[in-house]
């Protein structure tokens, strides 16, 4: 069975990241677009996650499920009862009018964690290689596509003054969300050297246009980094000359690489000119302006329709840029307190239990999720990183039995 359970999670994440939301657009599957045919606003990897958790409870007995879970199932179950009350309320609210997002950004992840803790130890390395090369052929497709000014999927923004590249995951700040979140933990989990996976990472960055997402994921790095560089001060690594050699002479050569690509392309230009609060920046600053708009009762239900439709007199833009903000204005109190439990339990658990990068990494990640709506809409954020993150603390947990 659990063959068959790899193979699903495998294919729900390849859709997951070639079929994004402009690719369906483009193939006139109205995903995120108002109309069209509600079944087609749920993806196709939610239906497919949905069928495998389904078999999986079927064939398997509950006892079994929840010893696999251990420790997790009780932070997993608070989660999903929190989501769940949320739906419910949103449905009550709503109607079926927007439950496609909670299903899509919330419910699968979730669920996709409980198939995961059925694979074996085998099939979660591969899953976990599987998902570093993906994010490697995103950022090589977006470093391509700011260097050719051409994107692989046809989509046009308007509220962009210069170009930004969106390879496979849909829009430039949902690509540095996930780049920030994910690319930390995998940068060695492929068969290329660390060192090249990252110099392409930041380039990618770049091309996503995320100022503080790439600001961020350089701190992150560094502070990553320190543990090791403070060993190699004060203790030496051992290791062969002809090795630190011929790393030394591939550092060397790809920081000229870097460095010329940086200035080639146009990048450099467009850093420069951008080193100033644009529109978009005040943007994350007014947002809070928003919640004086509130009434009381508006606090707790979330806000009337006109006042939703009215964000861009007070912001000069018609998002919030802000996930907590904008589900409180979306759900109020009632739903957003529960919907942030639900997203922040299963992180915090990781948190907790991971070694120093995993920390690092979900600060950073935090951090830039504040200033980032990816949250506020359809993504595929939760689903990456919820894998990523119970991989490494299962194989970790592996590892450190078998040394023991």
């Amino acid at each position: 069975m659990s063959v068959y359970l790899f193979r699903g999670v495998m294919l729900a994440v390849s859709f997951a990241f070639f079929f994004g939301a402009y690719f369906l657009e483009n193939l006139g599957i109205s995903y995120v677009a108002e109309g069209g045919t509600p079944l087609f606003k749920i993806h196709i990897y939610s239906y497919l996650t949905i069928l495998l958790f389904s078999i999986l409870v079927i064939t398997y007995d509950l006892k079994y499920i929840v010893g696999r879970m251990g420790g997790f199932f009780k932070v997993w179950l608070i989660s999903l009862s929190c989501l769940l009350f949320v739906i419910v309320f949103g449905l009550f609210k709503f109607g079926l009018s927007g439950m496609a997002y909670l299903v899509d950004t919330f419910l699968s992840p979730l669920l996709a964690l409980v198939i995961v803790f059925a694979l074996s130890h085998e099939q979660k390395q591969r899953l976990l290689t599987y998902i570093a090369y993906l994010l490697l052929l995103n950022c090589v497709v977006a470093v391509g596509e700011y260097a050719l000014t051409m994107r692989l999927i046809d989509v046009e923004f308007n509220s962009f003054s210069y170009f930004r590249a969106t390879a496979f995951l849909t829009h430039p700040l949902n690509n540095a969300l996930i780049s920030i979140a994910i690319l930390p933990l995998i940068l060695s989990q492929t068969r290329f050297p660390t060192i090249i996976y990252l110099g392409i990472s930041i380039l990618a960055l770049f091309a996503f246009g995320g100022r503080a997402a790439l600001g961020i994921y350089l701190v992150t790095m560094l502070f990553i980094s320190l543990p090791i560089i403070y060993k190699f001060i004060t203790n030496g690594i051992r290791v062969s000359k002809l090795k630190f050699s011929l790393l030394s002479l591939l550092t060397y050569f790809l920081i000229i690489t870097f460095i010329i690509v940086v200035l080639e392309t146009g990048i450099a230009d467009r850093i420069i000119s951008k080193m100033y609060l644009d529109e978009s920046a005040f943007a994350r600053i007014d947002v809070f302006y928003l919640l004086e708009q509130l009434s009381l009762n508006e606090w707790f239900f979330g806000a009337t329709e006109n006042l939703r439709s009215s964000i861009e007199i007070y912001l000069g833009i018609t998002v919030i840029e802000n996930y907590i903000i904008g589900w409180i204005y979306t759900f109020g109190l009632i739903g957003a307190v529960p919907l942030f439990i639900s997203f922040i339990y299963p992180i915090y658990f990781f948190f907790m239990k991971g070694q120093w990068p995993i920390k690092v990494t979900i600060i950073g990640f935090l951090i830039v999720a504040l200033s980032n709506n990816s949250l506020n809409t359809k993504t595929v954020t939760l689903f990456f990183l919820y894998l990523v993150l119970l991989l490494l603390y299962l194989l970790g947990r592996k590892e450190q039995h078998e040394i023991i």
